[in-house]
């Protein structure tokens, strides 16, 4: 596959590249399974990057690969909200509204009751820019490695979540042609945007039978010459696992050394198990890495939807700041002060999201036991999930469909990560999310439910 063009800064070339190549996926040791291009009678291209284009009476429409629907989301669209017992949420138990305004300063209490519902800036509140660049430099760890380098607040972009960075990092750097490094099971969206670009994907598979061990060989193994980004989610969603220091210092060399962007997922950063602590941020550790953080997961403030990246790289940040005019221009007036008070009271805030984590996997542990004949896992390292094993009767998705339908309980099958061999059998995993206070009182109605059903032992 020939490179994609590109300038000086090794962002894409602007006169666009010239030939459509139709989204690759390739599994590390699975057959390489291609999908068709949209049908299109001519190609157009555009400043910023080729389009396909369909000319009709009322003059050209541009065609862009459509995203495959996100079966997560769409899952937890079904039940979420009407499901008694969650049992799968990633998130860690939510503030109340009045809970985080009393950890405000006098300062950003009056900026509370004193705000103005206008615009706002388009790259985030100063405060806000400042309060996460604040928060790396006070979390870094004392793990073995590079140096880390300490990130300001004009490395910090502010998005309104998580996911709208992530979409408009995939959209913003990606070329028809790129080749892109994720792991797998993953986040939908770390790799179905690149897909929808028509670039190259090769999913590094994390391995029950490894301790979902992220593997720095592996992903070197899987790095191209034409490989643009390599995305790594850590801690990881869905297994919990995380690298050690020196594996984590070890990918961030591999991918720079290759001369691709390290591309961080670390929205559950902080949230670690045990005395290992948090790892460095890649953008402290890489002067071209891409950090992705947000309030939602080690926060518990998913409805304030304000998320993140930071990068040491001017161009990219630009590059981004540039696409996200399209989205949504600027976050929520009201959500960047509630974000302010909650990363400047950050280290409150995520110790009692930890004390909820630690003790419900206590509570997991013993559930286990007690069921030891149906369940296997891998207890996690760091984040709030966790990615056991269903070993008892039938699929994964007929235990989830029973949980739900006869019980109340909502559980998150591998399916819909699509994890899984497709030409032998998806996994028989299922996520559980450990980070809410409800979580007890949804493991005893599960436990009765799995008596009742499948027996004990």
């Amino acid at each position: 596959m020939p490179a994609v063009a590109r300038n000086e800064t090794g962002l894409p070339r602007q006169n666009g590249y010239g030939k459509h190549h139709a989204p690759t996926v390739r599994i590390t040791g699975v057959p390489p399974t291609t999908k068709p291009p949209a049908p299109f009678e001519h190609q157009q291209r555009s400043p910023a990057r080729q389009r396909l284009v369909r000319f009709t009476p009322a003059g050209p429409a541009i065609l862009t690969p459509m995203l495959n629907p996100f079966e997560l989301e769409r899952y937890f669209a079904r039940w979420e909200f009407t499901a008694p017992f969650l049992l799968s949420a990633s998130d860690t138990e939510p503030w109340k509204m009045t809970e985080l305004l009393s950890l405000a300063s006098p300062q950003m209490s009056n900026a509370w009751e004193n705000l103005s519902l206008g615009y706002t800036e388009s790259a985030g509140h100063p405060v806000l820019r400042q309060a996460i660049a604040d928060l790396y430099t006070h979390s870094s760890s004392d793990g073995a490695g590079a140096t880390p380098q300490q990130l300001t607040s004009d490395n910090v972009l502010v998005f309104s979540c998580a996911e709208e960075a992530i979409y408009v990092s995939m959209r913003a750097l990606l070329m028809p042609g790129d080749h892109v490094v994720c792991l797998w099971p993953s986040y939908q969206s770390l790799y179905d945007v690149a897909l929808s670009v028509g670039a190259e994907v090769t999913m590094v598979e994390l391995l029950e039978g490894d301790g979902w061990a992220i593997s720095a060989s592996q992903i070197k193994n899987a790095i191209r010459n034409t490989t643009r980004l390599v995305i790594i989610n850590t801690p990881h969603n869905p297994t919990g696992s995380m690298p050690d220091h020196a594996t984590w210092s070890s990918i961030v060399e591999t991918v720079d050394n290759a001369g691709a962007i390290l591309f961080a997922d670390e929205v559950y950063r902080l949230l670690e198990h045990g005395d290992g602590g948090p790892l460095d941020t890649a953008a402290s550790l890489s002067g071209r890495a891409i950090s992705l953080g947000s309030v939602s997961k080690a926060f518990g403030l998913a409805g304030v939807r304000i998320g993140w990246i930071a990068t040491r790289d001017a161009s990219i940040f630009r590059t981004l700041e540039t696409y996200k005019d399209y989205t949504t221009i600027c976050a929520s007036a009201p959500a960047e002060i509630l974000a302010i008070i909650a990363l400047t009271n950050w280290s409150h805030i995520v110790s009692t999201q930890i004390a909820i984590v630690t003790a419900n996997l206590g509570h997991w542990e013993r559930f286990m036991t007690d069921h030891k004949s149906l369940l296997r896992w891998v207890r996690p390292t760091g984040g709030s999930v966790g990615f056991p094993t269903w070993l008892g009767e039938g699929s994964v998705d007929e235990f989830a469909e029973n949980a739900v339908q006869e019980a109340g309980v909502m559980v998150l099958p591998s399916s819909v990560f699509r994890h899984g061999n497709p030409r032998h059998a998806l996994t028989n995993n299922f996520r559980v999310g450990l980070g809410r206070k409800t979580f007890p009182g949804a493991l005893d109605r599960l436990d009765t439910h799995v008596r009742a059903r499948y027996g004990t032992g």
